[in-house]
């Protein structure tokens, strides 16, 4: 798909709604502080533009020159201060919804009148009263450059079609009391005002549309990364830029498989096989995900999933039995759902009553990070703790169990959890010479 038909070249922004909030949700995060900043700049400038409106008014009151007009036209001028002000320090004390979601909008208004305002009484006043004296012969050329400038770098971020309307509300006048006022030759006007000040308008067209494709493809990214390796592991890639190096930690592995699965899918056509083995993994993943834990593999019906790393977890063991506890009720919902639409006949008719899952947990030192070649690179863990993790379950059919946990497991768990848990036996464990208990919840 190409990039260009999803984004509307007027206003600069994403034809898909959902996608725009979340962009610009993007950009007030990044932005926060410098509208802060902004909001304190405008009412010190508001505050002092309505002393000094105020100081030019009560000396030009001495002036039989000074019409009724431009009295009104001061008074104008002193009120949109004194508005803006208090709109500003209103959207300090505004909650963080509010300020995200009318805050630049107002900001822009309110700016806008202010400098319409201010070009319309230099219009209609005397040069004195906006020009200081020994700057007249530069103030008019520097004035429309000055304002395109202050304009871009405080509207940058809005959409760009209200930032054209407010640009143009403001910089015509400027121009014309420029060309006016200042007396310009049209030439002057053109390559020295008009033509710097319109490239600086298609530089943030450019920037705006630049930012959305950034953002666009950034997303994109993440959540495909997302989808194949998960929130946890998806933030520690990015923000160790890839480096995941090997260390030892200690964490607790749990190895999860259907009971029967050959059986269960071998009468399914691919179809329905990939829907009801996707369900399956969409509910014991909400649960794993629950409980802090990460999933390494899928291997075939089997799922690997690791509690204490890449993100540290405290008491890692006692997530993983909770997370096996849960899943194994999560299935029993799963069950009662396939009874009702009648997935269940697939196995069934084949005389398995109902789908079951099993798990084993063990815990203890484990390499974990990237491990792979210079090309390719997998997060994975490497250990015994793996082994003895899959070898617990299998071992729930020799005890007709569903979870079954190592000893090391089960001193770590609290008495809610112990008061479940059974001494189910003993096995022998390669590489041990002492045979290990097995506990089952």
């Amino acid at each position: 798909m190409d990039i260009k038909s999803i984004i509307n070249k007027y206003s600069c922004t994403f034809l898909d709604t959902s996608l725009e909030n979340e962009f610009q949700s993007s950009e007030w995060e990044r932005n926060r502080k410098k509208f802060l900043i902004k909001i304190l700049v405008a009412i010190s400038i508001a505050i002092l533009g309505f002393f000094i409106a105020l100081n030019v008014h009560n000396q030009n009151l001495q002036k039989t020159t000074y019409s009724n007009y431009n009295k009104w036209g001061a008074y104008w001028i002193m009120l949109i201060h004194t508005i803006n002000a208090s709109i500003y320090t209103l959207l300090i004390f505004a909650n963080e919804i509010q300020k995200k979601k009318y805050g630049n909008n107002i900001f822009a208004i309110t700016v806008a009148l202010i400098i319409l305002a201010v070009n319309v009484k230099s219009f209609t006043g005397t040069d004195l009263e906006y020009i200081p004296g020994n700057m007249i012969a530069y103030f008019w050329p520097a004035y429309p450059l000055t304002l395109s400038v202050l304009i871009i770098i405080i509207f940058e971020t809005i959409k760009f079609h209200h930032l054209l309307t407010i640009y143009l509300i403001s910089f015509i006048p400027a121009l014309l009391l420029f060309i006016i006022k200042g007396d310009a030759p049209k030439f002057e006007a053109l390559f020295f005002i008009i033509i710097p000040s319109f490239y600086l308008l298609f530089y943030v067209y450019q920037n705006q549309i630049k930012s959305r494709y950034a953002f666009y493809f950034e997303n994109l990214t993440s959540k495909g990364l997302k989808k194949y390796f998960g929130e946890t592991l998806t933030e520690k890639l990015i923000n160790d830029e890839g480096q995941l190096d090997g260390k030892t930690e200690w964490v607790t592995i749990s190895f999860t498989d259907l009971a029967n699965y050959s059986t269960i899918i071998e009468k399914m056509s691919p179809k329905i096989a990939v829907e009801f083995l996707n369900e399956y993994y969409s509910t014991i993943h909400n649960v794993i995900k629950k409980h802090n834990g990460m999933i390494l593999n899928y291997i075939g019906d089997s799922v690997m999933v690791i509690y204490g790393a890449p993100k540290k977890q405290k008491h890692n063991e006692v997530s993983a039995v909770e997370a096996s506890l849960e899943i194994r009720e999560k299935v029993k919902l799963l069950n009662e759902k396939w009874e009702e639409n009648q997935l269940s006949r697939y196995w069934k008719n084949l005389g398995i009553k109902e789908i079951i899952c099993r798990t084993g947990v063990h815990c203890g030192n484990l390499i974990v990070g990237n491990i792979g070649s210079d090309d390719l690179m997998q997060y994975s863990a490497i250990g015994d703790v793996v082994n003895i993790a899959s070898r617990l379950e299998s071992v729930n059919k020799k005890f007709g169990t569903n979870i079954a946990i190592s000893e090391e497991v089960y001193t770590t768990l609290t008495q809610e959890l112990i008061e479940k848990t059974k001494l189910e036996g003993e096995i022998n464990l390669k590489g041990r010479s002492k045979t290990t208990n097995v506990y089952s919840l």
